[in-house]
């Protein structure tokens, strides 16, 4: 039963997960950025820097799906 959502489903899942994946890593690089700040007492500098990395994070992981999603179309790695 499970071979049976294999093809498009699984890359429809895939690609539903993008947009959380990439929110997600954002905001927790901004989470850990504050409370980085607020121990250090360094200004907004680590938020703004923990923002950037989890996006950037965030879009390696989107670069990674698209292009497992562009090989064989349906997500699979076989």
């Amino acid at each position: 039963m499970a071979g049976r959502y294999r093809g498009p489903m699984r890359a429809i899942g895939m690609a539903s997960g993008l947009g959380l994946a990439l929110g997600l890593s954002a905001l927790l690089g901004a989470l850990l950025g504050h409370y980085l700040d607020q121990r250090w007492g360094t200004g907004p500098w680590l938020t703004l820097a923990g923002t950037l990395g989890g996006t950037a994070v965030g879009f390696r992981e989107v670069i990674v799906v698209l292009r497992r999603l562009g090989e064989r179309g349906d997500g699979s790695t076989e």
